[in-house]
């Protein structure tokens, strides 16, 4: 089996070459049959710079480049994850941030979990044996309470859709289409494949707030994309096949 790991990056100078090596040592130490896909995101600062150094001293570093497109404005992290999924050579990919938010030894629990036949797997910080961390309780709240809309919506049976980091079987991209952007793209991801019949499963993880750098997450905007997601998508795959029966 080989795992892919995508990381988006975006104007992360101060984190980038510990995530790649905090991944690195991970799989190193697992004995995995691995590559890592870091997907500079539009960076201003030296991330780019820095992915091309580490490439060129480890053959098992990736990297694509994302150019700045004037058709694109505000987060693209969705975009970044496609990207680097479109080109992952892995049967499992596991997306994984770029902050260091997320804990390295969930990637273990995420792998074994789909090697027992789950199609996708999510680091959850709100099922039992999970944490939020240090991570702001307004935020905390905002992202549990995505969760639990889905819940009523499409009944996805699961802790935490809104955090983007998950694992799953490459060939699912085969058979959902996603289309959202930016941070939209974890909780769009799940719904699909859930109803798509895809079996979805979990792991708890603990939470870490970005120590370094600033981050692009915009509470306002994000809450009002999910949103704006969870009615489109239940009158596009709910209503409309209830009344357009053939």
């Amino acid at each position: 089996m080989t795992v892919s790991f995508i990381i988006p990056f975006h104007n992360e100078e101060k984190n980038c070459r510990q995530m790649l090596e905090n991944v690195l040592t991970f799989a190193n130490s697992r004995k995995l049959n691995f590559e890592i896909i870091p997907v500079d995101d539009r960076s201003s600062d030296r991330t780019a710079a820095i992915l091309r150094d580490m490439s060129m001293a480890n053959k098992h570093i990736r990297p694509i480049f994302r150019k700045k497109d004037n058709m694109e404005n505000g987060n693209t992290m969705g975009l970044a994850l496609l990207a680097g999924t479109d080109k992952a050579r892995g049967e499992v990919i596991i997306w994984t941030m770029g902050d260091m938010a997320d804990d390295p030894e969930t990637y273990a629990e995420i792998i074994k979990k789909i090697s027992r036949g789950y199609d996708l797997v999510f680091g959850s910080r709100y099922m039992p044996g999970g944490s939020r961390g240090n991570l702001d309780p307004l935020k905390a709240y905002l992202s549990s309470s995505g969760t639990k809309l889905a819940r009523i919506f499409f009944r996805v049976p699961v802790h935490d859709i809104t955090n983007a980091f998950r694992g799953f079987k490459k060939n699912i991209m085969g058979k959902i289409i996603l289309e959202e952007p930016g941070f939209s793209i974890s909780p769009e991801f799940a719904i699909k494949a859930y109803l798509a019949g895809f079996k979805l499963g979990e792991v708890p993880t603990v939470y870490t707030n970005r120590v370094k750098g600033v981050s692009n997450f915009k509470l306002y905007k994000m809450t009002r994309s999910y949103l704006e997601l969870y009615l489109r998508l239940y009158f596009r795959l709910i209503i409309q096949p209830l009344f357009f029966k053939r």
